[in-house]
């Protein structure tokens, strides 16, 4: 039988995944930004983050029967803290990257009818803050579960999965700004303000 704090470190993990899923369904607004069709911009990388997803999805969950069959190392209480630190900061930056970027922020790399750059707001300083808050949920998700060998499975996916994204998405910024785009790249960073 788990702990009281290993059940509130698990009940803190939910509400994180959770929380994803309410912004998911109520901060989106329009159907463009629902519409998983791809175009030749996609390159495969939405089918490459929905797979990721998809995976952490089921295995963080599950991290309660990891732990009771002592499937990888269990983390103290300090990890569920940084966890859900980390996993409300992307809640929060999500809900500002949907509300910022309105009807332009999709599910799949698409050019839209009067698509424009937007380069206010978090987006002055970060240019793909939707994919930072991704990284920060479901890392944070998995850390609050305190088992390092899920922590360690979603980073293990979700860096290169996302490095490959943003290679794609920026190629395809360009291609439909131009000048407008590499001009923002150099006054803002990809992911982590101030490092990349």
């Amino acid at each position: 039988m788990p702990s009281a704090t290993m059940i509130g470190s698990y009940l803190c993990a939910y509400v994180l995944l959770v929380g994803f899923f309410v912004i998911e369904r109520f901060v989106r607004r329009g159907e463009g930004t629902k519409d998983m069709g791809r175009t030749h911009f996609d390159q495969g990388s939405t089918t490459v983050i929905s797979i990721v997803m998809g995976v952490a999805f089921v295995i963080v969950p599950l991290v309660p029967l990891w732990n009771w069959l002592a499937i990888g190392p269990v983390l103290g209480g300090w990890a569920c803290v940084v966890g859900v630190v980390a996993g409300v900061v992307g809640l929060i930056i999500r809900y500002v990257a949907f509300s910022t970027l309105g009807r332009f922020f999709t599910r799949t790399l698409r050019e839209q009818e009067d698509h424009q750059l937007v380069t206010t707001g978090i987006y002055q300083y970060v240019r793909h803050p939707g994919y930072l808050s991704d990284l920060l949920i479901f890392a944070g998700a998995s850390l609050a579960m305190r088992n390092l060998t899920v922590f360690i499975v979603v980073i293990v996916l979700f860096i290169p999965a996302y490095l490959y994204r943003i290679r794609v998405e920026e190629k395809m910024l360009i291609e439909v700004f131009g000048p407008a785009y590499t001009a923002y790249q150099k006054t803002s960073h990809r992911l982590i303000p101030g490092l990349w």
